[in-house]
């Protein structure tokens, strides 16, 4: 995958808030379950989280949503501070 995409990184960039505009103190882009482990299941279900991926200058956001294993891209946008689907 790095090859395909370098440069990218789990994580949080600095002064961007999390997608539900909390701040935070821990930058390492895992925000699965209190096991922090992400698992997907034949009936459709996951765990429900969001996984923050970085480059140089933006920022990502993947969404599960556990109920239905819906996953959605989100992408922060500095000048207005928000989060915005992809």
């Amino acid at each position: 995958m790095k090859e395909q995409c370098p440069g990218i990184r789990f994580g949080l960039l600095p002064g961007v808030p999390d997608a539900d505009g909390n701040s935070t103190t821990d930058p390492d882009g895992v925000r699965i379950g209190s096991a922090r482990i992400l698992t997907m299941s034949p009936d459709g279900t996951a765990t429900a989280g969001t996984l923050y991926l970085h480059g140089r200058r933006s920022q990502f956001a993947v969404r599960i949503l556990g109920a239905t294993g819906r996953v959605r891209v989100l992408q922060f946008h500095q000048g207005t501070r928000t989060w915005r689907t992809r």
